[in-house]
């Protein structure tokens, strides 16, 4: 009788009532009960509670759970290597195109080069740079050489970085290196500045097969994990004219002393061309010396953050400037020293 009753009013019996739609993926990033590793807080995966909140997401979200064994080595280790994430073609299409920038002479491109004095670095034109130099990067290549869009965009990258991110993605730095950075054992959050310290990814693109002697990459494995280090008894990231010379040597000398007290090995990276290194805003990570002055080191390294996450130089560009560009669906970028396209 009263299936009857229901079926005139609904058109369907009680029996036949579609079932309550599937949850959708649970989301994090605004809990404010949230506690983390750093007093900085974090991305979902830097959370204390962090196994439990994966466990949830696994029941609701495929995409984690297809990604499970590579979230899990990113919280443990800081960091996952995505082999093949980028097409030879890709890559040669890349760099043909960036030489023909070079060649062009006079092109929009500029490069950061080392220097000596408080900042260490300047920044000049590409035709004016001698990109061979050690520490000379070539700076947001993607503003210019459309065809970087889809290799720093590509499938593998993008879909972990969303896992994690929970949101959007924004590229809003990529430096581009042609041999062996040499750069000393640091931790991103010191100088790549965000409104939210720890929302911050870097991918680390291999352009060629990288040989061992050329300067490769080198991390702590699990750094992300070390005690913070603070500036100024406040701040997360170094500033030259804020804080004492003193106390970024003391973070540089304190990321190695901590790692070992930790029993934390030091790896060297040697990929092949295209594969893709994503690591932790916290990782400790260096250049290693060039031992063969022969050798290339060709890698292109991007800085991503959630899209609603912001880098803090844009509170620096006139408000006609600051927005940043949709290049693929849901994959945004910005840079801080060319003009929007």
């Amino acid at each position: 009788m009263l299936n009857t009753l229901f079926n005139k009013l609904f058109g369907q019996s009680a029996a036949s009532k579609p079932a309550a739609p599937a949850a959708g993926p649970l989301l994090t990033r605004n809990d404010p009960n949230a506690k983390f590793h750093s007093r900085f807080g974090g991305l979902w995966v830097d959370r204390l509670d962090a196994e439990q909140v994966l466990a949830e997401k696994l029941k609701t979200d495929p995409d984690v759970a297809e990604q499970e064994a590579l979230i899990r080595s990113f919280m443990q280790n800081g960091f996952v290597i995505l082999p093949g994430a980028v097409s030879h073609e890709q890559i040669d299409r890349y760099r043909a195109e960036l030489q023909a920038q070079i060649d062009s002479g006079n092109s929009p491109i500029k490069v950061s080069v080392p220097v000596v004095g408080p900042q260490d670095k300047d920044v000049i034109p590409l035709h004016e740079a001698d990109i061979l130099t050690p520490l000379s990067k070539i700076l947001d290549t993607y503003q210019y050489i459309d065809s970087a869009i889809p290799m720093i965009f590509n499938d593998k990258v993008t879909r972990f970085l969303r896992a994690v991110f929970e949101d959007d993605i924004w590229a809003f730095q990529g430096l581009h290196f042609e041999r062996g950075s040499t750069q000393a054992v640091h931790q991103d959050t010191a100088y790549v500045v965000s409104e939210n310290p720890l929302h911050v990814c870097a991918s680390w693109l291999a352009l060629e097969d990288v040989q061992p002697g050329s300067g490769e990459l080198m991390y702590y494995v699990g750094s992300h994990r070390n005690p913070d280090w603070v500036y100024s008894e406040k701040y997360k990231h170094y500033n030259h004219e804020r804080d004492a010379h003193e106390q970024h040597m003391g973070h540089l000398e304190y990321l190695h002393k901590v790692s070992q007290e930790r029993g934390l090995p030091l790896e060297h990276f040697l990929p092949k061309k295209g594969d893709v290194l994503i690591w932790s805003a916290d990782l400790a990570h260096g250049g290693s010396q060039i031992v063969d002055p022969s050798l290339t080191r060709r890698s292109l390294v991007t800085h991503f953050s959630p899209a609603s996450s912001e880098p803090y130089y844009m509170r620096f560009k006139n408000p006609q400037e600051r927005q940043k560009r949709e290049v693929v669906p849901g994959g945004f970028t910005s840079t801080l020293y060319y003009p929007n396209r």
